[in-house]
């Protein structure tokens, strides 16, 4: 799917098309939960609540069942961060992604992480992203997540072809 494609301006916005309020939070993980080879692991977790729940308590019943842990607890010694409206996060984005990418950005610049395109930012990737959601949003953020790879994989060619 091209980059036309999914920023159409007629598509109705991904923070509208489940049943209740999509929203991100940032997971990092106690090391009985990372992966051998990646000791430092966050996970970006898109999930969708009740317009009358509470976010994080929602989010919290959510993990807890998915992950088999205590996520109260997780949450308490500061594993669970930066829980926050979809809607809010575009609205608020301070980093020029185009479009819905915005949700996926995690930073910007510098030379230990690997960044794309002109504005040279860092996007979750889809291995380190978690869609507790409804079937229509999930698609929507995978078709996101697709172009976000696209973006890694043409990135040395962008950078080979830069004056």
């Amino acid at each position: 799917m091209s980059q036309n494609q999914i920023f159409a301006p007629r598509r109705t916005p991904v923070h509208v098309l489940g049943n209740g309020r999509l929203h991100r939070a940032i997971v990092d993980l106690p090391n009985g939960m990372t992966e051998p080879d990646r000791p430092l692991q966050s996970r970006i977790v898109f999930f969708e609540a009740p317009d009358d729940a509470h976010p994080s308590s929602h989010l919290y019943k959510v993990l807890s069942a998915a992950w088999c842990v205590d996520a109260v607890d997780l949450a308490q010694r500061g594993f669970i961060t930066n829980v926050q409206s979809a809607q809010e996060l575009l609205h608020e984005c301070g980093f020029e992604a185009p479009g819905e990418l915005g949700l996926f950005v995690t930073g910007a610049g510098g030379a230990t992480l690997p960044a794309v395109g002109p504005e040279r930012l860092h996007y979750a990737r889809t291995h380190d992203v978690d869609l507790f959601t409804t079937p229509r949003v999930a698609t929507r953020l995978q078709e996101l997540l697709a172009t976000i790879e696209d973006l890694y994989l043409a990135e040395p060619a962008r950078l080979a072809n830069k004056p």
